[in-house]
């Protein structure tokens, strides 16, 4: 059984029906209206808000109503007043944006100039060069030797730019012999 609220005796609490302890439970003070104040509730607006009013249930939910409508009118002030503020740094926000495009496209180009420069120090192009200058310094000792026994020479000259060409000619063609042994050396060819 349903357990009753300490307003209604015992003896009541049989008379009444489930719905009648519902609205004790909740609305104790329309236990004691008559049927006529209870009809007068019903018919005539007025009656039922001034009652409606008097009851401390609705009365609580009006003003924690009142306190949430402040809340959101002070939240919402707030927001508003921060408007201006949130306007100016999305301008800030937009600037930077259009900063770091330009600082971006400035690198990508200087990228490419680098990237250009390096090509000429890759390493199939620095071996090419290589060989170039090893074949150059070659035909070079043997136009001088060609000079020499031509007559063209004088002996402590020629041997003084003869072996000075060859030197440079072993060396360059060591370095061709020893990238062709290790290819790796210049890195990737």
């Amino acid at each position: 059984m349903t357990q009753l609220p300490s307003q209604i005796t015992p003896i009541y609490a049989n008379n009444l029906t489930e719905k009648q302890l519902v609205i004790n439970q909740e609305l104790p003070i329309l236990l004691n209206k008559s049927k006529e104040e209870l009809e007068d509730l019903l018919n005539n607006d007025v009656v039922f808000d001034t009652f409606m009013e008097g009851v401390e249930q609705v009365r609580n939910m009006k003003n924690l109503q009142d306190e949430m409508r402040m809340g959101n009118e002070t939240l919402a002030r707030k927001i508003l007043s921060q408007e201006q503020e949130l306007i100016q740094l999305r301008n800030g926000v937009d600037e930077q944006e259009k900063v770091l495009k330009e600082l971006y496209l400035n690198f990508e180009e200087k990228l490419k100039v680098q990237q250009e420069a390096l090509k000429r120090f890759s390493p199939s192009i620095l071996l090419t060069k290589l060989k170039s200058e090893t074949q150059q310094s070659d035909e070079l000792s043997e136009q001088m030797a060609r000079s020499f026994l031509d007559g063209e020479l004088e002996v402590d000259n020629f041997l003084k730019h003869f072996r000075e060409v060859r030197k440079v000619y072993h060396l360059r063609n060591a370095k061709v012999e020893r990238v062709s042994k290790q290819p790796g050396i210049l890195g990737s060819i």
